[in-house]
């Protein structure tokens, strides 16, 4: 019962999203202390930069989303083109600038990186106490 009440005081999407900063930083902190060594999980990298920006009010565009997988742009893409089969993201032309594109999380998207994001909230919250 403990645990439910301090779960309940805490700012649940505060935490998530800091959560997945967190995961993000370390994440490129890892590439930059084995270089020659790759890990492999640009769609995992996408899915949690996309978070992030929805979180913080912002849109991210195809060559950021690609950049920020840590793979070439054609693996990145391909990666990208499986999320928007999978209908978890979804891309709409900027109307400013007819030549980039948009990428967004689906509802169906953010909810299953929240549920995943409060089991590992409440993994870290069990191993701390």
């Amino acid at each position: 019962m403990i645990l439910a009440s301090s779960r309940e005081a805490r700012d649940r999407p505060r935490d998530r999203e800091r959560l997945a900063r967190i995961m993000l930083r370390s994440r490129e902190r890892r590439k930059h202390s084995f270089p020659s060594v790759i890990f492999g999980e640009p769609g995992w990298d996408m899915i949690l930069q996309l978070y992030v920006a929805c979180c913080a009010g912002e849109v991210i565009d195809v060559s950021g989303l690609c950049g920020c997988a840590g793979v070439s742009k054609t693996t990145a893409l391909r990666h990208l083109d499986r999320l928007v089969a999978q209908q978890l993201v979804e891309r709409r032309g900027d109307s400013a600038d007819g030549r980039r594109i948009f990428v967004q999380p689906s509802k169906a998207l953010l909810e299953q990186t929240e549920q995943w994001l409060d089991g590992a909230i409440l993994s870290l919250d069990i191993g701390s106490s």
